[in-house]
């Protein structure tokens, strides 16, 4: 009876440790963007940014704020991470009809991601942010592939990447180090009018699985803070 009394005891404080004091890894994450800039002194300005196909880390890649986003050249797909109050989901692009030109209204929180995909040349404005973000640790190595299966790990180092045509056509394909079945990343890219010629902020994790086919030659070069290092 006792024993079974320490046991549940014992249940009940982890139980509240978890509550109180685990953090998941993206809470973790964020935490961690937040108190490097909390450090910096703040510096309340306009914004206004060029960007195009990738993964842009809101506090890493560019301040958190309200932005009016507007379509420059070309079209593509413009998504907010999933945890986003009142994100965008839809297509944006210019000479259409059917598709925006402008989103505006649009509030990024430290921690959110902005996915931009296709062809699309974004414009993000803001009258009035602070800038000051923490810069993604630059970690990698600059390389380029041809066709073939690589090993994250044992081929070349972990990190965040972009990723540039060379030349040719064929897709860029990630699998997740656990289950090959699970497709992380896939992209196809070619030197024609409108298919896709990079992508950046890609995150390659140790013994993930990178894939490239076709005749595609591809620039692997470790990934920059944008809003610092453009």
């Amino acid at each position: 009876m006792i024993e079974y009394q320490i046991g549940f005891v014992i249940g009940v404080l982890i139980v509240i440790w978890f509550i109180f004091f685990y953090k998941l890894p993206e809470e973790k994450f964020r935490s961690n963007i937040k108190k490097n800039i909390d450090k910096q002194k703040s510096h309340f300005s306009e914004i206004s940014l060029i960007l195009t196909a990738g993964i842009y880390t809101v506090g890493v890649d560019f301040p958190a704020g309200k932005y009016i986003l507007t379509a420059k050249e070309n079209y593509g797909n413009v998504i907010t991470s999933d945890n986003v109050k009142s994100g965008i989901n839809q297509t944006l692009g210019v000479g259409y009809k059917n598709i925006a030109s402008e989103f505006n209204n649009l509030i990024l929180e430290i921690g959110d991601t902005l996915t931009i995909d296709g062809e699309l040349v974004l414009k993000l404005y803001s009258q009035r942010v602070n800038l000051v973000v923490a810069p993604r640790q630059v970690t990698g190595q600059e390389l380029n592939l041809i066709a073939g299966n690589y090993t994250c790990g044992k081929d070349f180092i972990a990190g965040t990447y972009d990723i540039e045509l060379i030349k040719n056509y064929g897709y860029v394909t990630i699998r997740g180090k656990k289950n090959t079945s699970n497709i992380k990343f896939r992209k196809c890219l070619g030197e024609d009018t409108g298919e896709l010629k990079g992508f950046k902020n890609c995150s390659i994790e140790i013994e993930d699985k990178l894939e490239i086919s076709g005749g595609l030659e591809v620039k692997l070069t470790p990934s920059k803070s944008t809003y610092l290092y453009g």
